[in-house]
């Protein structure tokens, strides 16, 4: 007879308990360490995230203080690190994003018509056009030319399209001197601001040369301030300017010495065989009107001119425009703006102008007086396309408007401080039948509509 006990442990009961409880342990232990495992990455995308948004914020604060920066950069280096933080951190998680797009739509890469760059969603015909409508905007091409290397070219062609003589010209020779340069062939505007007390001019002959050397071709220049001196220089280095610009502060304190400073003007342009364009604005606390250019024979204009613009009245220099009238045979465009004068001015050395042979002009911006002799007359001109009038007496440019006598104008523009309504009853009465557009108004201009016209519209929308 064999007897068992009651409470005898039986192997496998107590093996199978003894798993169970170390499952429980390792089942846990493992719960922990991806409950832990997850609030870490949590953690870590909540952090990422700030930082990335920290770093977009400090990313536009750089760009909107960019010309902070320049200024002083120890004083905004902490800007400057922010800068390069995204730098580091935001656009290699782009170029992820990018990379990885052809491996998610596969399909849609396929089936596209138009390849697409990697760096640019858009076609980069459409990006360049977009970019060209920004071109007045700094911030916006410097924007665009730290978005991808696609949008660089492009940027940079209308970023440094001109350089200003007071921005930096040390560091900037420095760059062009540099085998990083790749500036130099995007240049076509150069800016010479010169004072005669604050500035020296082999400044100028050094950053000129520095351009030359690097086979920059700028096709125009400015030349700014107080003193003429950065002409010879320009000249030296780049004869061949198409387009020519004064903007000249004279601080004559006689007729004779503003007279003279004129003349170098006009000496100045005719040493540029190539011209095309001549913008001259001389800006004098007296006004130009009463300085005496008698001695003006040694000057002559330029050959290929076929822009003039001139920003001040004297008569001596109408007669010399008259007496050259054959020189400037290929003139197509020709503007006299001015401030409006507190006496009458004679308008016959511009009507002579216009009698002699300037009939090929096709451009034609005129200041409007009150006239002593006579009135503007336009009729000679039989190739106008374009006029536009700035106003001051308003009976006086009605007239000048009745003389047109072209057959090809398309648009004739008035800018006057006068009311509108005003001018739209006086339009109604001076001219009856119109074909070409008319525009008028002081900063928005209005299409000129004639009041019966305007009734006979009106009647048919009751």
């Amino acid at each position: 007879m064999s007897f068992h006990p009651l409470f005898m442990r039986d192997d496998d009961d107590s093996s199978h308990s003894m798993c169970s409880h170390d499952d429980f342990w390792h089942v846990l232990l493992c719960v922990g360490f991806v409950g832990a495992a997850i609030a870490w990455t949590c953690l870590a995308l909540i952090l990422l995230s700030s930082l990335i948004h920290r770093c977009i914020l400090l990313y536009r604060r750089a760009i909107n203080s960019c010309a902070a920066c320049r200024q002083g950069s120890k004083e905004n280096l902490p800007i400057i690190i922010d800068f390069y933080c995204y730098l580091c951190i935001l656009h290699p998680i782009r170029r992820l994003r990018v990379l990885c797009n052809p491996y998610f739509y596969p399909k849609f890469r396929d089936r596209t018509i138009v390849k697409v760059p990697r760096d640019s969603i858009l076609p980069q015909e459409l990006c360049e056009i977009i970019i060209h409508f920004c071109s007045s905007e700094r911030e916006t091409l410097l924007t665009c030319s730290l978005v991808c290397k696609a949008w660089v070219p492009t940027s940079r062609c209308l970023l440094c399209t001109r350089v200003h003589s007071r921005d930096h010209v040390r560091e900037f020779v420095k760059l062009l001197q540099s085998p990083e340069n790749t500036i130099s062939p995007y240049i076509r505007t150069v800016w010479l601001e010169m004072y005669t007390k604050r500035d020296r001019l082999i400044r100028y002959r050094y950053a000129l040369h520095a351009l030359a050397n690097a086979d920059a071709m700028p096709t125009r220049a400015i030349i700014a301030g107080q003193s003429l001196d950065p002409v010879t220089a320009l000249h030296r280095h780049f004869p061949h300017i198409k387009r020519l610009s004064f903007n000249y502060e004279d601080l004559g304190d006689s007729d004779a010495i503003s007279a003279a400073s004129f003349r170098r003007i006009l000496w100045y342009s005719s040493l540029f065989c190539d011209l095309e364009r001549l913008s001259i604005r001389f800006l004098r606390q007296g006004g130009t009107e009463d300085i005496s250019l008698s001695s003006l024979e040694e000057c002559k204009p330029p050959t290929r001119l076929r822009s003039l613009s001139l920003k001040c009245w004297n008569r001596d220099l109408l007669h010399w425009l008259e007496r050259h009238h054959k020189t400037l045979g290929r003139l197509t465009t020709f503007k006299m703006k001015f401030r409006g004068s507190w006496r009458t001015l004679d308008p016959s050395p511009i009507n002579s102008i216009f009698r002699v042979g300037y009939t090929s002009l096709q451009v034609v911006a005129l200041t409007i007086v009150e006239w002593d002799n006579g009135i503007l007359d336009l009729s000679p001109l039989t190739e106008l396309r374009t006029v536009v009038l700035y106003m001051y007496h308003f009976p006086s440019g009605m007239e000048t408007i009745s003389s047109l006598n072209s057959r090809h104008i398309e648009t004739v523009t008035v800018i006057t401080s006068d009311d509108e309504s005003m001018m739209s009853n006086d339009l109604d009465n001076v001219m009856s039948e119109i074909g070409f557009t008319f525009l008028y108004g002081r900063s928005s201009l209005r299409r000129y509509v004639p009041s019966t016209v305007q009734s006979y519209s009106s009647f048919l929308v009751l």
